[in-house]
Formats: C-alpha cells, sequence, structure tokens
C-alpha cells in the first residue's frame, strides 16, 4: 500500500497539487505568517501547512510532531509555538474549505427530471472523555458524486438548520426530519430550490384544503403494504403560504419493530403512543411538484441521503474526525479545519480517473517474458516430480480479450 510522505518534496507536491492555487497567498491575507520577531521558523505556507497536516492528520501530540518535523530536515519548532500557529490558523484554514467546497466539477447526468440533487446534515464531535458534544460539522454534498459542495465547523451550540447555505434553482435538498420546519422550507424556496425532507410531526404543521391537516388521522387509511399517500398540503411561513406534498408509505413489519425499538431507546419512558405509531410510515414533505416527480420517484429520492452518513463514518474511520484533541475550544476548531481539508484531499485524490478507476488495461503493460520450462527431475522413487510452473493451474490460458479486461 503506497502512502502519501510529508517530508518528500515530490509527496509534497502530488497533494498540494488539489489544493486552491492562491493557498500561499491566502496565508499572507490571513496573517500567518507575520510574526513580531525576525527569527521566525515557519516562513512559508507549506512549512506551515505541513506541520499542521501531520499533527491533524496523524493524530499526533505536538511534541511528536515537531520532532518528527524537524528529524525530516524541517524547521525545528517548539511544541508551544506550535500550538500558538494552530489557535492562530482557524480563518485560514476555514478559507481553504471554502475554495475547495466551491470547485464546480463537471457533474453526472442526472436521471431525477432534471434536479441537481444534495444531501445535508451534521454530525456531532466529541474529544476523549468528554461528556457531551464539543463541535459539529454541517456539510452539503452533491448526490450524483458525493462531492463536498459546502461545509462548516461550529461548537455545540451551532444548530443544524438549512439557512447556513445557499442553493440554486434547479437544486433538490434532501435533509432529515430535523431540518424540517417552516423557516427552512421558505429559505430554500426563496433560492427557487426544492426540498425533500424527512416529515417532523412537531416543528411542521400542514393544511389541507385549508384545514388543520392531521397527519396521523390521514394516513391511517392506507390499505396495503405497498399502498402510498400523495397528499397536497400547505404550509405558513410569516404572512407566505407554501405549496407541497406529503408522502407517505407504510413499512415492512420487520423494519416496524426496529424503528420503535430505535425510538423507545432515544426517547425511553417520554415516548409517546402517537410517536410509536408513527414509527410504522416513512413520511415525506417536497415542494417537488407531482407531475415532475411522482410519490413513488420521491421515496426513492430520499433513500440517496444515506450517503451523506456513509460519508461521516469513512471520515470519522479514516481520517479519525473523532479524535478531537482535549484542550482549547480554539485549537479544536482549527484541528477539526485541517480534519475537513485532509477529508475533502482524499476524497479528490482518489477519485482520480485512470489511476484507480477503471483499472490499467493490462495488454499496455509492458510484461517480462517467462522464464524457460525446465526439465523435469526425477524423484529418488524414480517418478518424474512437477515443477510448480507446470502445474495446469499456474498456465495463464486466458484469451486477449480476458487479459486486457482483467
Amino acid at each position: 500500500m503506497t502512502t502519501l510522505s510529508l517530508a518528500r518534496d515530490d509527496d509534497w507536491a502530488a497533494l498540494i497539487a488539489h489544493l486552491p492555487r492562491d493557498y500561499a497567498r491566502l496565508a499572507d491575507t490571513h496573517k500567518q505568517l507575520q510574526v513580531q520577531y525576525g527569527n521566525a521558523k515557519i516562513t512559508t505556507a507549506d512549512s506551515l501547512l505541513r506541520f499542521i497536516l501531520l499533527h491533524a492528520g496523524a493524530n499526533l501530540p505536538l511534541r511528536q510532531t515537531v520532532a518528527m518535523i524537524s528529524q525530516g530536515g524541517g524547521p525545528n519548532l517548539s511544541a508551544m509555538r506550535l500550538h500558538m500557529k494552530m489557535r492562530r490558523a482557524t480563518p485560514y484554514l476555514q478559507s481553504l474549505v471554502e475554495r475547495m467546497v466551491s470547485w464546480t466539477a463537471a457533474a453526472k447526468p442526472e436521471l431525477w427530471a432534471g434536479y441537481s440533487m444534495t444531501l445535508i446534515d451534521a454530525t456531532t464531535l466529541c474529544g476523549p472523555g468528554a461528556t457531551g458534544t464539543d463541535a459539529r460539522i454541517h456539510t452539503k454534498l452533491r448526490a450524483s458524486d458525493v462531492s463536498v459542495l459546502d461545509a462548516m465547523v461550529t461548537d455545540v451550540h451551532g444548530g443544524e438548520t438549512l439557512q447556513r447555505f445557499s442553493f440554486v434553482p434547479g437544486e433538490l435538498v434532501l435533509a432529515d426530519r430535523i431540518y424540517s420546519n417552516p423557516g427552512n422550507v421558505a429559505h430554500v424556496r426563496e433560492h427557487g430550490a426544492d426540498v425533500l425532507l424527512r416529515y417532523n410531526r412537531g416543528s411542521l404543521p400542514l393544511s389541507h384544503a385549508g384545514q388543520p391537516l392531521d397527519v396521523l388521522a390521514r394516513i391511517r387509511t392506507l390499505s396495503g403494504d405497498d399502498a402510498v399517500l400523495d397528499l397536497p398540503v400547505s404550509i405558513e411561513h410569516d404572512d407566505e403560504r407554501i405549496n407541497g406534498r406529503l408522502i407517505a408509505t407504510r413499512l415492512p413489519a420487520d423494519e416496524v419493530e426496529k424503528a420503535r425499538k430505535r425510538l423507545r431507546k432515544e426517547q425511553g419512558a417520554s415516548v409517546t403512543k402517537e410517536s410509536l405509531e408513527a414509527a410504522a410510515y416513512v413520511m415525506l414533505f417536497t415542494t417537488v411538484s407531482s407531475d415532475r416527480l411522482s410519490a413513488e420517484r420521491c421515496l426513492e429520492a430520499y433513500r440517496l441521503r444515506w450517503q451523506i452518513e456513509l460519508q461521516f463514518k469513512r471520515w470519522k474511520s479514516l481520517c479519525g474526525f473523532d479524535r478531537l484533541p482535549n484542550y482549547r475550544d480554539d485549537t479544536i476548531v482549527a484541528w477539526l479545519y485541517a480534519k475537513l481539508l485532509l477529508g475533502i484531499l482524499l476524497d479528490r485524490m482518489t477519485s482520480i480517473q485512470g489511476e484507480l478507476s477503471p483499472p490499467v488495461q493490462l495488454a499496455l503493460i509492458e510484461r517480462t517474458p517467462r522464464r524457460p520450462r525446465r526439465r523435469r527431475t526425477v524423484a529418488p522413487d524414480g517418478s518424474a516430480t512437477l515443477e510448480a510452473h507446470e502445474h495446469s493451474l499456474s498456465a495463464d490460458d486466458r484469451s486477449d480479450t480476458a487479459a486486457v479486461s482483467a
């Protein structure tokens, strides 16, 4: 397995090739290289990023980070000085992330009535020994290629809301029930985009035919497991009325029990009879018109939201997002932005066409000529022995077509 070394110039060049072109200028803009005295050890953006990315990417203590950089021929920095650099680096790292996520890439052809589908969610993070949440990462992904369109880090008080993000006409925003409220829907519609949200009975009151809608009473009328409700509804935000649709279907019996078990675990003794009944259904609210996406297609589209959950799992398992250092809040935010930057770099470097997928065609690789077959030797008992390369299973009897597609 090939790994990148921050001490090798060729590996470092491969890494920074995916950074914004003005990453060095941004370091000056955010005053990362300005010092009070003239004997500064870190004089370039490359040196600064080597320290920060090694510290955050390898989950190394400050002392070990500066020791490894020094042994690799880099500046001899003290652990305290690196700590001070981390405290001041948040605006710089945030600007790098913002430019990385704002890059435009060729989107794959959309199969959802021309919608560019985006996924929004947040994940919580905590440090060693923490008794609660220390920070949150709010993320917006494009569903077609799971690329990061926007991301930001907040402390525990940073709530989950769609109003953190901007949208464009033609977007279809997929989000969980925590985002299901009139303010979020109105914000997305103001930008000309549409929403497909998991319906939240407690925060999104609906009306049907001008009257308040009893959602549970309405979905009880679903007759079979395959029945789908598609009901025109509306919501109110300030003086505005926004039209939408309530889409619902019943979960399979085995999934119902799982959903109710999760609900009892989350809410404990406070779980209500109505909540347990609602857990038997998938309920969505959308502003998409029925002539553009049917109810069945909306249910299929919402399943794509799971991709952002998988991205969070990859970040936490591969990049160590859940290993927050147990010290100052300002350095935690800087550390998280460094992790986020590394996560985006990882996504970009593993999606380079021609290196990982599709695999290199074997026909284009110069093969080493086979060594000539040896003569069979005679065993002590007089029988002929069989060399390993002469066994029928060792022969390369693939056709030319098979070899190219292997």
